[in-house]
């Protein structure tokens, strides 16, 4: 069968035209057997793709049973020195390794019993990183007044990135088998500053999703309530975080893949302006000779840790040496760490916002707006309500900009190998015909004006391209001039429309991040603290939600019905490059929360 569609189609149409009924059926014939022998091939390659994920998870299984044995002492992975060890927060557990009364070995040992103790709960780790035991010992020869400010600090690395002798297989596993030849230069940077990375953290296939979930690695789940998502795409991160296994993790974000998991997990995170740091090293993103590339709006590297501390530690370390980062990367501006700018003497003027206006924040993350702003103004600053102009329209041009192939290039990828429950609605909108969504068009504007827009997402020829563009930039320059002329420091907003929902509707439900999305669009940097917790009275304000107005709006209530005491984040987001004004905010609110507590 060497013939492609179009010859097959060609020589049908011939044969109808002859009016000859048995040359008909022979070409309706040949177009079934196409058909089929298209499909056995395809579950032929989808079988033999399964047996690459059954090998490698047996050998991934095998690595942990023999890491539980090492580590355990009488049956026990996570013992008192080990337990002492975790509670120290990072600056103290720096403090220590630096002065030598911890060493490298001991804390990577406890973070490591950690991890995998958690992990047959929580499913967050994809693999360990046997080389770290040899890391460690070689940072235990360094003289004092040499290490470096991540001295013995381990650090867990989102799955995408390249690992020297690792897969980052971003859940297709037609990659599997492919290891990095090299650390990218975030991983390489990390560990010249004595970090160490110890593990390999979860995601969802495709990385286009705030599930978590994949064929080869399987699903990740909240470690508050295993039946919710832990948000992604950083999904393994900020779940190993929050339980525990993990102080300092770097993620990605490419429409609130940090931010997200952050708020629904209930740890800190920073996505940074695209250029502050490292942009290149993940896999499907710049500088890795990607064959095809997303126009308009890109991903950027980021943290994720315990507490704020975590970020200013690793963020400042970073910028102490902007200039390699520049020459190792084009795209980073020399631009060092301001502690000026960090440890801000005076008030700042504060805009907030609790709703977008483009998809309705459910009571419990409007609410954590509103504890936010209680408590910068109870510190003497002074908190205004100013609502970005036009935040809808660009979190619909992201979306634009992310699908204006139709999904050409993603199903190109998928095509043979194990789907996942992640990118469904994805699948499913890609692979629907263009006459069925003529047909169900009217029907869907009616039911859902959200979804509507979503499978008719992306420009329909490339001029249209540009225009989508000039749209973005004039909303751009609108939004920051009216930034300007209030004249805010940084705006506080909501994390996301909704708390940790089941897995099952991230899917379908990717508008409800649009307050996320629109900072990636204009690249300012923004990040996520813990501020509060779904409450019995958020539930309750449920009632009051606009399910009525869009079919998208009734399932976010759907899938927040139940999220009583899930941790709910507050945004904190800045202008461009201004990452120290962003940290000195969230720390702030961070210890006025605790100290409400």
């Amino acid at each position: 069968m060497g013939m492609n569609p179009e010859q097959i189609t060609c020589w049908v149409g011939e044969a109808l035209k002859m009016g000859n009924q048995k040359k008909s059926a022979i070409g309706v014939a040949i177009i079934v057997g196409y058909i089929t022998v298209k499909k056995c091939r395809n579950m032929i390659k989808i079988r033999a793709e399964k047996n690459k994920i059954k090998q490698k998870v047996a050998g991934i299984k095998e690595k942990k049973l023999n890491m539980t044995k090492s580590l355990e002492n009488e049956g026990v992975l996570v013992t008192p020195a080990r337990h002492a060890i975790l509670n120290l927060g990072i600056k103290e557990l720096v403090e220590n390794l630096r002065s030598s009364q911890l060493s490298p070995v001991a804390v990577l040992k406890a973070y490591q019993a950690r991890a995998l103790e958690v992990d047959k709960e929580i499913k967050a780790v994809c693999d360990f990183i046997t080389e770290a035991d040899d890391w460690a010992k070689h940072l235990e020869t360094i003289a004092e007044d040499e290490r470096g400010p991540l001295y013995g600090v381990p650090i867990s690395v989102k799955e995408c990135f390249l690992l020297k002798g690792y897969d980052a297989t971003i859940g297709l596993s037609s990659l599997i088998g492919h290891p990095a030849a090299d650390d990218c230069h975030l991983v390489a940077a990390l560990k010249s500053l004595h970090a160490i990375p110890f593990c390999i953290t979860n995601f969802p296939q495709t990385l286009i999703s705030y599930s978590c979930s994949n064929p080869i690695y399987g699903e990740t789940v909240n470690p508050h309530d295993h039946s919710r998502t832990c948000g992604g795409s950083s999904g393994g991160e900020a779940a190993l975080i929050a339980a525990g296994g993990s102080l300092l993790g770097i993620g990605t974000d490419l429409g609130g893949s940090v931010r997200i998991p952050a708020h629904m997990s209930g740890t800190c995170s920073l996505k940074p302006t695209n250029g502050r740091i490292y942009e290149s090293g993940q896999r499907a993103s710049v500088g890795t000779g990607c064959e095809s590339m997303a126009n308009g709006v890109y991903s950027a590297n980021g943290f994720l840790s315990q507490s704020v501390d975590g970020l200013v530690l690793s963020m400042s370390a970073l910028l102490k040496n902007p200039e390699k980062m520049a020459r190792e990367d084009w795209r980073v501006v020399p631009l060092p760490w301001r502690e000026a700018m960090f440890n801000q003497g005076k008030k700042l003027k504060i805009g907030w916002y609790d709703q977008d206006g483009y998809f309705p924040a459910t009571p419990g993350c409007s609410r954590a707006v509103h504890e936010a702003k209680t408590l910068l103004e109870s510190n003497g600053h002074e908190v205004v309500q100013f609502t970005p102009p036009g935040l809808g329209r660009l979190a619909e041009l992201e979306l634009d900009f992310l699908f204006a192939d139709k999904g050409y290039h993603a199903l190109k990828a998928l095509d043979g190998i194990p789907l996942d429950k992640a990118i469904e609605a994805f699948e499913i909108t890609f692979k629907l015909p263009r006459i069925l969504k003529f047909l169900l068009s009217p029907v869907l504007k009616w039911v859902s004006d959200k979804l509507y827009h979503f499978i008719h997402c992306g420009p329909e020829l490339s001029r249209d391209l540009w225009v989508k563009n000039a749209e973005k930039d004039a909303i751009e320059y609108n939004l920051m001039a009216a930034w300007e002329e209030g004249g805010y420091d940084v705006l506080i907003a909501p994390a996301c429309s909704i708390p940790a929902p089941p897995s099952n509707y991230c899917s379908w439900l990717l508008q409800a991040v649009s307050y996320t999305m629109v900072y990636n669009v204009l690249s300012c940097p923004a990040g996520v603290v813990p501020i509060t917790k779904e409450t019995s009275g958020d539930q309750e304000e449920l009632s009051k939600y606009p399910v009525r107005e869009d079919l998208c709006y009734r399932w976010a209530a759907d899938a927040t019905k139940g999220a009583e005491g899930l941790p709910i984040g507050v945004q904190v987001v800045g202008r461009r490059f201004q990452e120290e004004l962003v940290l000195h905010v969230m720390k702030e609110i961070e210890t006025l929360a605790k100290m409400k507590e």
